[in-house]
């Protein structure tokens, strides 16, 4: 066929002829001769390219339903694989669509087969089966699904490795992993994925193969990776399932499920005879029908993206209060600084804690930023039915505040009465340098090589270092006294939500377009035409006395911080409220001052 060595293999016999796709220790993948195929009613020609559609059997027009896609393997095709997994026959909550390939195999990722030199589009072909669908059928939003057998279970490994935002979840079944995939793979957005592979698969092993083209890494290493990537550091089951005969391996981050199903004795096959892989890769995908987002959580559309808000007090009738959060020295930047606030401003206040792009559980951007966050708050407020707010903004995001404003301060949708600053960045020449120097500097320069190595897990160990020091740090400001208060449950689970690869992504990118955020507001004057009242901590102190270089540049930073942050309260009517022996992280260490800020503010409406 050509330079990829196309060999026979075995055929399954279910009354048709079917091969899966492969590779042997020559380099190459399985083709079998097809029979003349027949014209199949259920057919759609799409462009040049056409997929077989199967509809429920008690299909309604009226009803919306999931989409599932399922992927032959080598030389064979979606009628084949029709045959053999009939998912439309499991389950009538599901559109079945079985896309065929182009030429006998799928542009899989690993940029060594006939697809991948002839530069066959196949993720753009699915993009266009989903559209397609979507544009004649009623899908319910976000459940979009994917499975794949043999070389087809690879192809559906470069859906969860390029195309993760698309699919809520994803299956294969007798796929290991090629190598070249498993160094480029980057999952955008934590995506659950379960694999399904017998032991004694001669044709793509379970143990994986060396070879210069095709290259295989063994399924447990594989699931090992996609776990790391989807933020999963711990192995959380173990077990045999159906006796002895299949083991399970799972890692979970949340409602994110990464397992591989190994059955003893099983060849390569799609189902084994104590394991029914149609049945149970509908089982796996309708575990995750209802996600469980933490208790007063919610996501909201916009756009293109998703916004993760904890809203709670929404029965009150006084003001509306959002918290934006900024950095700790981490970098660390979400609504887990806000797990002791919150809940107390809620006994008075509506209260929202908004989640950029890339944070907690807001969809990822690839150029997440306190800028481009400006036009999201903006349309998100009114979703949130609520367009006169008072804005909390802790430490950077007070660059969002500012920008908000010069920007929608004459809007008539949505109306910012007043702010509180907690420790604010500072607008002034010499504390922008500083911000923009060092780490940042170093980010803003090397970003595009920065991503993809932490796109190979590479910095996962490191985050979670941080995140274990956090908690303990956070612990001992929040101290015993009020620790009832504290919501530890929400705290933790946001911080784990830091240990996936897109959410380790989101940090370094915010970090380097924090260099251009900060360039946004430097020429922008002071504020006097809203109340804004700052909360100025003297965290910088402990910093200054362990300085052993550069400390008359943190001194001045200082100071003129504290000068500013008078100006910003002054030109504006505000209040400026310094605090002393307080740790940067106010929120833990003193609400009750931002409390009693906020108090104030609502009072001079």
């Amino acid at each position: 066929m050509t330079n990829h060595n196309l060999i026979k293999t075995a055929i399954f016999s279910l009354g048709f002829t079917l091969l899966s796709a492969c590779n042997s220790s020559g380099g190459g993948k399985v083709d079998e001769v097809q029979p003349e195929p027949v014209p199949n009613p259920d057919m759609v020609v799409l462009d040049d390219r056409s997929y077989l559609l199967k509809l429920p059997a008690r299909f309604s027009a009226d009803k919306e339903y999931k989409l599932l896609l399922a992927f032959h393997g080598s030389g064979s095709n979606s009628e084949a694989m029709q045959s053999i997994a009939g998912f439309e026959q499991k389950s009538e909550d599901y559109i079945v669509a079985y896309p065929q390939s182009k030429v006998e195999e799928w542009n899989e990722g690993c940029g060594c087969n006939k697809p991948a030199r002839l530069g066959i589009n196949d993720l753009g072909f699915v993009d266009d089966v989903i559209a397609d669908i979507s544009n004649n059928y009623k899908i319910i939003p976000g459940e979009i699904y994917a499975a794949g057998f043999s070389q087809g279970g690879l192809f559906s490994q470069n859906l969860l490795c390029k195309r993760s935002e698309t699919f809520k979840a994803i299956a294969s079944v007798a796929s290991p992993m090629s190598e070249q995939l498993s160094h480029s793979c980057t999952i955008a957005q934590p995506t659950s994925y379960m694999m399904v592979h017998g032991l004694a698969d001669t044709i793509l092993p379970y143990q994986g193969q060396e070879h210069s083209n095709f290259g295989l890494i063994s399924s447990p290493d594989a699931v090992q990776l996609l776990a790391r990537q989807n933020g999963s550091t711990d192995l959380v089951d173990v077990g045999w399932q159906y006796a002895d005969t299949v083991a399970l391996t799972a890692f979970e981050n949340n409602d994110i499920k990464t397992q591989l199903y190994s059955v003893t004795g099983g060849g390569h096959q799609w189902s084994y005879s104590r394991f029914d892989s149609s049945r149970e890769i509908l089982n796996f995908f309708d575990s995750h029908d209802q996600p469980s987002l933490p208790q007063y959580s919610q996501v909201h559309a916009i756009g293109e993206k998703s916004l993760h808000v904890r809203a709670m007090g929404e029965n009150n009738s006084g003001p509306a209060v959002i918290l934006l959060s900024g950095p700790n020295k981490n970098f660390h930047s979400d609504s887990a600084w806000f797990a002791r606030l919150q809940p107390q401003l809620a006994y008075k206040y509506r209260v929202y804690a908004i989640d950029r792009a890339g944070n907690a559980w807001s969809s990822f951007d690839d150029n997440a930023s306190y800028t481009g966050f400006v036009d999201d708050l903006y349309q998100l407020l009114p979703e949130l039915g609520e367009t006169e707010v008072t804005l909390v903004a802790f430490a950077s995001a007070n660059i969002t505040a500012r920008l908000f404003q010069d920007k929608y301060q004459n809007d008539a949708n949505v109306k910012i009465k007043n702010m509180l600053w907690i420790d604010p960045d500072i607008f002034l020449p010499h504390s922008i340098a500083m911000y923009q120097g060092g780490t940042v500097d170093w980010y803003h320069r090397r970003i595009n090589d920065i991503i993809p190595h932490i796109g190979e897990g590479n910095w996962t160990e490191r985050s979670a270092g941080k995140i274990t020091l956090e908690r303990e740090e956070v612990a001992g400001l929040v101290g015993e006294a009020t620790a009832s208060l504290m919501d530890w449950s929400y705290f933790d689970l946001v911080s784990q939500r830091r240990l996936t690869i897109p959410q380790q992504t989101t940090r370094a990118i915010e970090i380097s377009n924090y260099y251009d955020d900060l360039n946004n507001v430097k020429e922008l004057p002071l504020l006097t035409d809203i109340k804004i009242s700052v909360i100025d901590s003297d965290f910088e102190q402990p910093e200054i006395a362990e300085a052993t270089e550069g400390q008359e540049a943190l001194i001045q930073w200082a100071e003129e911080g504290s000068q500013w942050s008078q100006e910003v309260a002054a030109e504006s009517g505000g209040q400026y409220i310094p605090l002393t022996n307080t740790d940067h992280l106010v929120t833990f260490d003193k609400p009750e001052a931002i409390i009693e800020a906020i108090d104030w503010l609502v009072a001079q409406e």
